[in-house]
């Protein structure tokens, strides 16, 4: 792909969103990203794929290393078993932005292809992955049976609107703090059974809990269970009470947009024409429902987040309007709500910020960054 092959219109809109047309010129020199398995020992990989395996040295704790561009992985053994796979590093920002700590209950509204199947070395709480797309949810079971997950659900549904509280079950354990009372639920159709109620212990992480205070007995709404796309054997039990002590500890929204910063999108559209590509991007009436759909994503994470949780978002674009737009529409609708300081972005090789920008959101791009295009704000 060559970027004499862009349309006017597109090479346009990158000098007027302040994107350099040498982010698409210097894809060559972009390298390979991978992503391996705790468990495993990198210079297996290396020797078997008869390259060096050079570690990401600004994003310490997620393993990821850097390889030859034109490297393949797939067919190699580690690949095969799930010990390694093929990850962006700039994607990796996003989930080191959500600072997972070991017991959080963490809620992905756009889960494919699974950013997160990596992490569960570091969650001993549940990973809630959603998707609208059929095709891209069963992408993500194909990739949480890869990688062994063992606490994790997935749901078909539409993240804008999605309403399933954090796990107050995981296996035999329920969450020790708090108390709330249930509706005792009939195991065939999950009704309402009287006046009869259930004690299940979960936690609060409110800013307002006072410590050591007694727990107090609420009742929580009973609603009608939604099926799991997919769920592991010590989550598929959850009773999905519906309760503010049971929201999620961190959201990411990795929101559909336009890829405009994907290399590989945009040499699927060079290969194959770019009069869908035009017709999509410049197309007013569906500009305008990206930019709903993506406001309705952010705006559901945000409903489905703790008090003092952490929500992340992030697109693979470098449209103002569905990056800064979007951030800025939401942060006037949620005056509690603040961008905070990503950990250790110091550090990272990040690509100039458009002028104006908040603060705390971060831009990856190749020529800037040596990645993919990306943003994340926290």
């Amino acid at each position: 792909m060559t970027t004499q092959s862009f349309p006017p219109k597109f090479t346009q809109w990158l000098a007027d969103n302040g994107v350099s047309i040498k982010d698409y010129e210097e894809q060559e020199s972009i390298p390979r990203f991978i992503r391996v398995n705790p468990s495993h020992i990198t210079e297996t990989f290396a020797k078997e794929l008869n390259t060096e395996l050079t570690p990401v040295s600004w994003l310490p704790g997620l393993r990821f290393y850097s390889l030859d561009a034109k490297m393949k992985i797939s067919g190699s053994k580690g690949y095969e078993s799930g010990e390694i796979y093929g990850m962006d590093v700039s994607s990796g920002v996003a989930v080191h932005a959500l600072s997972i700590d070991p017991e959080d209950h963490v809620l992905d509204l756009c889960c494919a292809p699974g950013d997160l199947q990596g992490n569960e070395d570091s969650v001993t709480g549940t990973v809630t992955g959603v998707d609208i797309s059929k095709a891209r949810i069963a992408t993500c079971k194909n990739v949480l049976r890869k990688y062994k997950m063992r606490r994790f659900r997935l749901f078909d549904a539409d993240g804008t609107t999605f309403n399933v509280h954090a796990p107050s079950r995981v296996g035999r354990w329920t969450r020790p703090t708090g108390q709330i009372a249930v509706p005792e639920l009939d195991s065939d159709d999950d009704t309402a059974k009287g006046d009869q109620d259930t004690i299940v212990t979960i936690p609060s992480k409110r800013k307002d809990d006072t410590p050591n205070a007694p727990p107090t007995k609420k009742k929580a709404k009973v609603v009608p269970k939604v099926k799991p796309y997919l769920a592991t054997k010590l989550v598929i039990g959850d009773p999905q009470i519906e309760s503010p002590a049971l929201l999620y500890d961190k959201v990411l929204v990795d929101a559909e947009c336009t890829h405009d910063g994907s290399i590989a999108h945009l040499k699927k559209c060079d290969a194959v024409g770019w009069e869908k590509f035009e017709e999509n991007f410049f197309d007013p009436v569906k500009m305008d429902a990206l930019e709903t759909l993506q406001r309705g994503l952010l705006s559901n994470g945000y409903r489905l987040l703790k008090p003092g949780g952490v929500l992340v978002y992030s697109t693979c674009s470098f449209s103002r309007r569905q990056n800064e737009g979007v951030v800025e529409w939401f942060l006037k609708e949620n005056s509690n709500a603040t961008l905070e300081p990503i950990p250790n972005a110091e550090k990272f090789p990040l690509a100039p910020s458009l002028d104006g920008n908040p603060t705390n959101m971060l831009r990856f791009s190749p020529s800037g960054s040596g990645t993919s295009g990306y943003l994340s704000r926290e």
